[in-house]
């Protein structure tokens, strides 16, 4: 993975309003010298992102989804069962932005502000609020490169609004 790419990457997302956070390589875990907060010292500042990568330049990326105004549904493929399989099509299908992650799939939407959302949909299906999600094109321990659809989010959609709170 070229530097260049993960940084050019990080600052479109800064772009889009998103607060993004340094992540290990090849790992989901915060790069805690950079992050001492976690996710929650996620940051849009554009010098001291570059920092980051002047120091370590195989950084992943990770996205903070609720300051960042997003919520992503995380399907982990491994995970799921009958039930969720069929919740996970009828998911996929959505035209939002979506990522293909090392063993499954990202789904994004935009959303202003929630309270009390759930931890997960259905097993094998998380939802990603609070915390944060690695993004594009971060390379997952697998090996695998993290890819998206190249779509944007689109607004989460009431039906499953009503699905991911309490």
């Amino acid at each position: 993975m070229k530097t260049l790419d993960v940084l050019d990457q990080t600052f479109d997302y800064v772009g889009k309003g998103w607060k993004v956070l340094a992540v290990k390589a090849n790992s989901k875990e915060p790069a805690i010298r950079f992050m001492r907060y976690g996710h929650n010292s996620a940051t849009d500042e554009l010098d001291v992102i570059k920092s980051w990568f002047d120091e370590v330049p195989d950084l992943n990326i990770g996205i903070a989804c609720e300051k960042s105004g997003l919520i992503v549904l995380d399907l982990d493929y491994r995970n799921m069962c009958k039930c969720s399989w069929e919740l996970g099509k009828e998911l996929s299908v959505i035209e939002t932005m979506q990522v293909e992650t090392g063993d499954g799939l990202h789904i994004y939407f935009k959303t202003d502000a929630l309270s009390a959302v759930k931890g997960k949909l259905e097993n094998g299906i998380d939802i990603k609020y609070k915390g944060y999600v690695v993004a594009p094109p971060s390379i997952h321990s697998n090996g695998k490169r993290y890819e998206a659809n190249g779509l944007e989010p689109v607004a989460l959609p009431d039906y499953i609004k009503k699905r991911v709170m309490k």
